[in-house]
């Protein structure tokens, strides 16, 4: 229901100015919850990053980049910050079970990683190989030794995941969630996707307007991932597999990153424009993945074989 719907029938007992802050039912609206969650949010992890700059300063060890030993523990702490914040709000202000979040092991939920998994896989080899066929970027074959990249793409792998993870709860967690309520789903997924658009214009490697608009697409596909599914899990599979396959695995730019998704499986030699290729920034600022990534939001969008859990849609009742 949304927050337009809930002021059809205000509880005659409020004030005025209560029923701007406050719904029918007594609780904050929406639409004030979203704030203070940015604001707290905000906060939480800035002091959470300040702590995390003391204590590498503090411990050298902690500046350990082998294995991304110190990327990991900085992405492993901001998680725990974020959903230590997610659960406060959910208790006090929703006054509901922290499973409404979608991030828990319900019945269902691997199956909606492994699908997200194969959405990222299938986008970005689509794009690749589209970008190949157009003779923008040739592969001589593996960059190293596979044995030699294996071990140590086991580590990248856990990199990218806890990396897409935060920014999932941050873009489609509770802030999204709430805003669903207070303006509906094609306004939220409007502003949120803006928003992740928006986040990724300071990245190295000179992101074009074709970039940040498949930026923008791919804030759609990853929030309507979580509205089929009302779980993170499907989210974050795609956003996991996105980014491994495309960097780690295809050897390419990662939203403008090289160093941080490195070694390499295959090595890239990029040749063409960068309308084509996406140039420094990677293929996420080619034409080519626009068309994958409209291509599953239309897919996502109609299929029937995608939808919330027995277990989810109990616990959201």
């Amino acid at each position: 229901m949304t927050e337009q719907q809930d002021s059809v029938s205000p509880n005659k007992s409020q004030l005025p100015g209560q029923r701007i802050l406050l719904g029918p039912d007594g609780l904050l609206r929406p639409i004030w919850r979203v704030a203070l969650f940015v604001l707290g949010g905000g906060l939480a992890l800035s002091a959470v990053s300040k702590g995390l700059d003391a204590l590498v300063h503090r411990f050298l060890w902690l500046q350990l980049e082998t294995l991304h030993f110190g990327s990991n523990f900085r992405y492993v702490v901001i998680n725990a910050a974020l959903l230590l914040v997610t659960a406060f709000f959910i208790r006090v202000f929703d006054r509901r079970s922290f499973r409404t979040l979608g991030l828990w092991f319900y019945a269902g939920w691997a199956k909606e990683a492994g699908l997200g998994v194969l959405c990222g896989v299938g986008i970005i080899a689509a794009t690749v190989g589209g970008i190949v066929a157009c003779r923008g970027a040739n592969y001589a074959g593996l960059a190293g030794s596979f044995v030699g990249w294996m071990p140590q793409a086991v580590f990248t792998a856990m990199f990218v995941l806890l990396a897409a993870a935060v920014e999932e709860i941050a873009f489609r967690g509770y802030a999204f969630q709430r805003l669903v309520d207070s303006i509906g789903q094609l306004g939220a997924v409007l502003v949120l996707s803006a928003l992740f658009g928006a986040g990724h214009l300071n990245n190295p490697g000179n992101p074009s307007v074709i970039a940040t608009a498949n930026t923008v697409l791919a804030g759609v596909l990853l929030a309507l991932a979580y509205l089929k599914t009302r779980g993170l899990w499907l989210p974050i599979g795609l956003h996991w597999a996105w980014n491994f396959f495309l960097g780690p695995v295809f050897g390419l730019p990662v939203s403008g990153f090289t160093q941080a998704f490195q070694p390499y499986l295959f090595q890239a030699k990029i040749t063409g424009a960068e309308w084509l290729t996406g140039s420094t920034y990677g293929p996420e600022g080619s034409i080519i993945l626009t068309g994958a990534c409209l291509a599953a939001v239309v897919w996502l969008g109609r299929t029937k074989g995608v939808s919330a859990s027995p277990a989810m849609a109990e616990v959201l009742k």
